[in-house]
C-alpha cells in the first residue's frame, strides 16, 4: 500500500511554464504598455501563462500567488492577486485598442518563429488563410455584448483568421453574439494584411471563407492585390437548385460517383458585380449532385438535387478548387481547441472591452502552444503530421512535473531522468534559447 505524505520540497506540476516564459519573452509580452497601467505587460504575461495551462478564470490567478516558480519562469517581479489583475484589466480596458494592437504584433512574432506549411497548386505554393466565425456560449450571464447567436443560445460571435496548415492564429476580434458574420469583416481583413505581408514573405495567399462572407466588398478586399487568391463559398440566394442542374448538364463535367447518384462539376463565367463594377478575374465554380437513391440503395420518391457554388480567382480545375475548399473545414477543429482544450469560451469579465483584451491574450497563448506542439514533432513525422492538438501539448509538455530547488545561488528545475519527456523538454528548451 502506498502512503500519502506532505513534504516541504517544492514540487511543480507545470514545468512547461519554463518554455512558455521564454516564448513570452521572445514575443515581447512583458513590454506591452497601456496609457492607464504601467504594469500592463506583467498582467498580460501572467494571464498568458494561465491560458497556456488551459485556465482562463480569475480564480486560477489566485492559485499562483506566492509561487516562486511561476514568478521566475515567467520573468515577473511579483505575482499579482486575482483582485489586482481584475482591477488592472479594468483600467487597461480604457485604451483597449492600444493594448490589443500590441498583442496582435506579439502574436505575429510567435508565428514568425514557426515554419509554416502551405498548399501546392500546379507547382506553386500558396499560404492558406482561413477566416471564420464561431459562437461562444455565455448563456445565463449579463456580460456586455452577450446576445442571441445563430446557434440559439446567448453568447459572443467572434471572428478568427488562421494561417498555414498548422492553423496559427493571425488575428481575432470579439463580437456581440447577434452580430452578422459579414459586419466588420472587410475592415478585419484590411487590418491584418500588413502583418500577413510581414509573415508570408513572397508566398501567394489563399483566403478561404464561408458563404456568409461572399459580399462584393470582401471579394474585392481579398483579390485586389497581386499574389492574393480566394475560394469563398457562394450564396446562391434566390437561385434554385433545379436551375443549376440544367446549367451543370450543359456546361459541367460528369465525375465518378456511386450508383443512383450523378455529380457534375465545372466553371461558369459568372462574375461578382456591384453598381457597374465587375471583378472579371473572379469566376464561379459549381458542383451539382442529383440523387435518385440514398446511400443504402433505397429509391427516392423524387430525385434530390443539391447545388454548391464558390467564387475563386485560382486558375486550377474545378475539382481542385472544391477539394481545397473542403480543407477550410479544419478551422472548426482550431475553434474546438481554443474553446475546449484551452477553456476559452465563458470569458470571465462582465466588461466587453476587458474580454476583448483577454481573447487577444488567448490568441498569443494559442500560438505558443501551437509552436511547442509543432517543434515537439520529430522531423521524420512532420510529413504526415502537420500539427499536434493543443490539449495533448498541455498534457505532455506543459504538465511536466519536477522539483524546483535553489542551489549555490542558482534556480534549478529537476525532471526525473527516466521520464521519457526529458529529452524532448531539453530539446525544446535549447531551441528557445537560440536567438
Amino acid at each position: 500500500m502506498i502512503k500519502i505524505q506532505g513534504t516541504t520540497e517544492n514540487i511543480e506540476s507545470k514545468g512547461g511554464l519554463l518554455l512558455i516564459g521564454k516564448i513570452a519573452q521572445k514575443a515581447g509580452l512583458g513590454n506591452i504598455h497601456g496609457t492607464e497601467v504601467s504594469k500592463a505587460g506583467a498582467v498580460i504575461t501572467s494571464l498568458f501563462a494561465l491560458m497556456a495551462e488551459g485556465k482562463s478564470d480569475y480564480e486560477s490567478m489566485g492559485e499562483k500567488r506566492g509561487s516562486l516558480f511561476f514568478k521566475e519562469a515567467m520573468g515577473l517581479e511579483k505575482v499579482f492577486s486575482k483582485d489586482t489583475v481584475r482591477l488592472y484589466l479594468g483600467q487597461m480596458a480604457q485604451d483597449a485598442d492600444v493594448v490589443i494592437r500590441q498583442l496582435r504584433e506579439s502574436a505575429a512574432k510567435i508565428i514568425r518563429k514557426a515554419p509554416l506549411h502551405g498548399l501546392w497548386i500546379k507547382g506553386r505554393n500558396y499560404l492558406p488563410v482561413d477566416i471564420d466565425t464561431m459562437t461562444m456560449d455565455n448563456s445565463k450571464s449579463r456580460k456586455e455584448g452577450v446576445s442571441r447567436t445563430y446557434q440559439g443560445y446567448d453568447g459572443f460571435h467572434p471572428i478568427f483568421a488562421y494561417i498555414g496548415k498548422e492553423g496559427y492564429m493571425l488575428d481575432c476580434e470579439l463580437r456581440p453574439g447577434s452580430q452578422h458574420c459579414q459586419n466588420g469583416t472587410v475592415e478585419f481583413i484590411q487590418g491584418m494584411q500588413k502583418r500577413l505581408r510581414s509573415i508570408k514573405g513572397n508566398k501567394r495567399i489563399l483566403y478561404r471563407m464561408d458563404s456568409g462572407n461572399d459580399s462584393f466588398e470582401t471579394l474585392k478586399a481579398v483579390t485586389e492585390e497581386k499574389g492574393q487568391y480566394c475560394i469563398i463559398k457562394r450564396n446562391k440566394r434566390k437561385e434554385s437548385d433545379e436551375t443549376w442542374l440544367k446549367r451543370a448538364r450543359r456546361h459541367g463535367v460528369r465525375v465518378k460517383s456511386r450508383k443512383g447518384k450523378k455529380v457534375w462539376v465545372g466553371t461558369m463565367q459568372i462574375h461578382p458585380r456591384k453598381k457597374g463594377e465587375v471583378l472579371k478575374d473572379v469566376r464561379c465554380v459549381f458542383e451539382v449532385t442529383e440523387r435518385k437513391t440514398d446511400s443504402a440503395g433505397n429509391k427516392l420518391l423524387f430525385p434530390e438535387v443539391e447545388a454548391n457554388t464558390w467564387w475563386t480567382n485560382l486558375g486550377c480545375e474545378a475539382e481542385k478548387v472544391i477539394e481545397l475548399y473542403h480543407g477550410h473545414a479544419t478551422s472548426e477543429q482550431f475553434h474546438s481547441e481554443l474553446k475546449h482544450d484551452m477553456g476559452v469560451e465563458r470569458l470571465p469579465s462582465g466588461k466587453f472591452e476587458v474580454n476583448r483584451i483577454l481573447l487577444s491574450i488567448a490568441m498569443n497563448a494559442y500560438n505558443a502552444l501551437r509552436l511547442l506542439g509543432q517543434s515537439s514533432m520529430e522531423m521524420k513525422s512532420r510529413g504526415k503530421l502537420k500539427r499536434r492538438r493543443l490539449g495533448k501539448v498541455i498534457r505532455d509538455i506543459i504538465c511536466v512535473a519536477g522539483k524546483f530547488v535553489k542551489h549555490a545561488g542558482e534556480l534549478v528545475f529537476k525532471i526525473y531522468e527516466k521520464n521519457p519527456v526529458l529529452p524532448l523538454f531539453l530539446r525544446l528548451n535549447a531551441a528557445l534559447d537560440c536567438p
